[in-house]
């Protein structure tokens, strides 16, 4: 529950102990799926993009916890700038966070341990929505063992289970229950109007 009007002190403050376990954790994580999902994959985990712009978020979310905003909103951007990732500092994520494709990947909201986002993807809040079901007004709350495939998202204030799958292209905006997958709708072919070419 937040008891604060100072937004660094609405999120429970770890300890680097407790910030290294959380890196170390999704650095495994990261190993496991880069050889299960991008076989092709060279060079070192750690040096890939992937595992930076996590890294970069745990600093931000670590200062940010700790009331250093100033820090914490420079390794935000510093994280845009480098990876083309969107982390914001509040955000609340568990353990074994992997982004694998972060160019395009925006994400704020309390999401469960496990994590995995494929490529342009986001999380995040929705205008005009307001309740609070999470940490903070208007952003998802999101279970354990979550996977967000190409072009899918979450918005708005909802409630999304554990064990759930976002199939390329969905949009969630309600609330999802556990142990699902959600398709996006089928794609439609229209008719274009040739009628208003103009003339040369």
């Amino acid at each position: 529950m937040m008891t604060s009007n100072n937004p660094s002190e609405q999120l429970e403050r770890l300890t680097w102990l407790e910030t290294k376990m959380l890196i170390r954790s999704d650095y495994q994580r990261l190993r496991v799926e880069r050889l299960r999902r991008v076989p092709f994959a060279t060079g070192k985990t750690w040096l890939s993009l992937s595992f930076l712009c996590v890294l970069l978020f745990r600093l931000s979310s670590h200062n940010w916890r700790a009331g250093r905003t100033w820090l914490s909103r420079m390794l935000w951007h510093l994280n845009i700038l480098l990876t083309g990732t969107d982390i914001s500092p509040p955000a609340d994520i568990g353990e074994g966070l992997v982004i694998l494709h972060p160019t395009g990947t925006a994400i704020m909201g309390s999401i469960g341990k496990n994590f995995t986002v494929v490529a342009c993807s986001g999380v995040g809040g929705e205008l005009g929505r307001n309740e609070k079901v999470a940490n903070w007004p208007g952003v998802p709350l999101i279970g354990d063992n979550v996977t967000l495939e190409p072009l899918s998202g979450i918005l708005g204030p909802v409630r999304v289970g554990n064990r759930v799958r976002l199939c390329p292209g969905a949009i969630v905006t309600r609330d999802i229950p556990d142990d699902s997958a959600v398709k996006s709708p089928r794609s439609r072919i229209m008719k274009q109007n040739t009628s208003d070419k103009e003339n040369t």
